[in-house]
């Protein structure tokens, strides 16, 4: 049966349900959105602006690049490790607790961050400690909205995905004005402090479930089974894990987020050392970056819609193509204005490249919990990151050029676009009525 809704007073509420809900109406899942949003920008756009720190750190801590984006590399793989355990502490204890202890290190990992004298301290602070903390507070985001709308998902799914463009560009300038002019400690602790404002606030307004405000989730209609989706229940998510682990499209989503991170963490990292090479200043070719953030925000907000309402297989592999061709680029860039017409091409496909993967989640997996396999994507997608992220430093130190690093990045893409093309059709349940299934013995 479903739920009773009940107020703070444990009075019952009536929901607002209607036989046609309108695409658009006030609903507390908008506020949701909103938060996850900023919460978003503040902790991802911190490792998306790493392509700025690397010529100051050469600098400042000795070494060549590879041995600085090491550290980026250690950042997204312990981030990836963790985001599987991120995913199950998002569905277990909720989303709310999940932004508290993943916020409280990131502030942490911030402040030691510029403590750091030597590159081996840099790896502990910003590879491990802020590694940690993005994967428990940013991993649970993603499946938290997803709880608060049972249609027009595409929507909120957008606007999220937007944010994840519009925090890098924001975020690259400021931190590139910041460690001109206040230094390495200054930029981190600065930003430290802002983020610490910013996510108390945030964590105040944040709730886990519609239930927790006595509503129901956006777009709900009348007849519809109304059931909470935060889970408490450990077996239950146990459960759905057996399940859900049998799949195949479980493992082919890591793997073509693991390509396509591959694809544009080459470009977001070593862009602005690329742009440094030829000539350009270390303030003007943040700003290439920020425009290829700027551009992609129109992109990202847009594909969850058209992937709900049009093909979502079909909308994924069009983006990580157009993120693949554009690359090509590159290989005959030297000119700023030519560097700002790569950052506006460039932008579209990769804005568009991860906005499906929400929608491909709740295709497969129906309204059961998404922590974990969202989770396990995010495992694929911090690994690929890792090895994109660094590589291309590895390869400059060997070569004295980037061809290598950016042919790699083409092939990553196109590679994701054919593994598209083989997903399960997101036309039906991959595991229909999986609660009404024999449960497992034992649950270990």
């Amino acid at each position: 049966m479903p739920r009773e809704l009940t107020d703070s007073n444990n009075t019952p509420v009536s929901p607002p349900l209607s036989k046609h809900a309108p695409t658009f109406y006030w609903h507390y899942a908008w506020v949701i959105v909103g938060i996850a949003a900023a919460m978003q920008m503040v902790g991802a756009s911190i490792r998306m602006a790493f392509g700025v720190f690397i010529e100051p750190l050469s600098h400042i801590l000795g070494g060549d690049q590879g041995a600085i984006t090491l550290a980026y590399a250690i950042n997204s793989v312990v981030s990836a490790v963790f985001s599987p355990a991120a995913g199950w502490i998002g569905d277990r204890y909720g989303t709310r607790k999940a932004m508290t202890i993943g916020g409280l290190m990131f502030i942490a990992g911030m402040v030691l961050t510029g403590l750091i004298n030597h590159l081996w301290q840099f790896y502990l602070a910003f590879g491990v400690l802020l590694g940690i903390a993005q994967a428990i507070f940013l991993v649970p985001l993603v499946p938290g909205v997803m709880r608060w709308y049972r249609r027009q998902l595409g929507w909120g799914m957008g606007i999220l995905m937007a944010s994840w463009g519009l925090g890098p560009a924001i975020t690259v300038p400021i931190m590139g004005y910041l460690i001109v002019h206040l230094g390495w400690q200054g930029a981190f602790w600065a930003t430290a402090a802002g983020s610490a404002v910013l996510m108390v606030v945030l964590i105040y307004f944040y709730k886990n479930t519609p239930f927790d405000i006595g509503t129901t989730p956006y777009g709900t209609l009348m007849g519809d089974s109304i059931e909470e989706e935060m889970v408490v229940d450990e077996t239950r998510t146990k459960i759905f894990g057996k399940y859900m682990k049998k799949t195949a499209a479980y493992y082919n989503m890591s793997s073509i987020h693991f390509l396509g991170c591959v694809g544009h963490a080459i470009i977001l990292v070593y862009l602005i050392p690329i742009a440094v090479q030829e000539g350009i200043s270390l303030v003007g070719a943040s700003v290439i970056v920020t425009v290829m953030a700027a551009v992609s925000v129109p992109s990202r907000l847009v594909v969850p819609v058209f992937a709900e309402k049009i093909g979502v297989r079909t909308i994924m592999a069009i983006f990580f193509f157009l993120q693949a061709v554009t690359v090509i680029m590159l290989f005959w860039t030297h000119e700023q204005w030519m560097f700002y017409l790569f950052a506006l091409v460039f932008g579209i496909g990769y804005g568009g490249e991860s906005g499906g993967f929400p929608i491909l989640n709740r295709r497969y997996f129906g309204h059961a919990p998404q922590g974990s396999p969202y989770g396990f994507q995010m495992l694929g997608a911090g690994l690929g990151m890792a090895l994109g992220g660094w590589i291309g430093g590895v390869i400059f130190d060997v070569t004295g050029g980037y061809n290598l690093a950016l042919t790699i990045s083409v092939i990553a893409s196109l590679a994701g676009m054919g593994s598209i093309m083989l997903l399960d059709s997101p036309g039906k349940l991959l595991i229909p009525d999986w609660e009404l299934k024999p449960k497992p013995m034992p649950l270990d």
